[in-house]
């Protein structure tokens, strides 16, 4: 079986997907086998996160359906061809209840090392059951109260679910470091605090990380940035939890 890496987020506009999709190809260019599902059944954006929007044929639902083999609805990376994205559909056709997925993770996610979930951006019940289903959570947030408030909501409940508290990592993403210092946004010391859960980095601000995810590229391709290093250093102890 796969290890299973969950990515989520209590709100939207945290950088969720920018981390799920970074993540994927760092574990592809260390050679492993990498499949990132989206699981935001409302909007997907791993597709658009790493230019894959005009190769995606086929998705999850279309397998459920019996559409199409499992490996026709997996889309390869052009650059890194150990990773594959599968995505739900751009318009609804049906809806994919939870059971659905959970029978569907299981079949993809043969012949995968690393199976990475970007979520729904919110604290719903598929999110906490996608989280349930993991080895390992990354929990996004920024600095602001809302998505704060957001993203303690969700580990609250993926608690109350049963999850271990030891196997979620924080990412504290877009801090204003100089608003931060000025007491105009939460001191990250203290927002790492009121989750109780070991911090695994704190991404600045870094107008570059939206040009990647614009233009779908690697944060680590940008050149003249140093949100690149910054990832890496946090994939790092991210993948270094036990």
């Amino acid at each position: 079986m796969p290890e299973i890496i969950t990515v989520l987020s209590g709100k939207g506009g945290t950088g969720k997907t920018l981390m799920a999709s970074n993540l994927g190809i760092r574990l592809a260019a260390d050679g492993k086998k990498v499949l990132i599902i989206d699981g935001n059944f409302q909007s997907r954006g791993v597709d658009m996160a790493l230019d894959l929007e005009s190769r995606v044929i086929y998705d999850m639902v279309d397998v459920l359906r019996g559409d199409c083999r499992v490996r026709q609805a997996l889309t390869k990376h052009h650059k890194y061809s150990n990773l594959s994205i599968l995505e739900p559909p751009v318009f609804r056709k049906g809806g994919i209840r939870m059971v659905e997925f959970e029978v569907l993770l299981e079949r993809v996610g043969e012949g995968f090392d690393t199976v990475i979930i970007d979520t729904s951006s919110a604290s719903t019940d598929i999110s906490v059951r996608m989280g349930l289903l993991s080895d390992k959570c990354m929990l996004v947030t920024t600095p602001d109260p809302v998505s704060v408030r957001s993203g303690q909501s969700l580990l609250s409940e993926l608690k109350k679910e049963g999850l271990p508290a030891d196997r979620c990592r924080l990412l504290v993403n877009c801090v204003r470091l100089k608003l931060a210092d000025e007491g105009y946004l939460a001191d990250v010391e203290d927002i790492a605090e009121a989750f109780g859960i070991p911090v695994c980095g704190v991404i600045p601000y870094d107008e570059n990380m939206h040009v990647a995810f614009t233009n779908g590229c690697p944060v680590a391709d940008l050149e003249d940035s140093e949100a690149g290093a910054h990832l890496s250093r946090v994939f790092h102890r991210f993948l270094l939890t036990e």
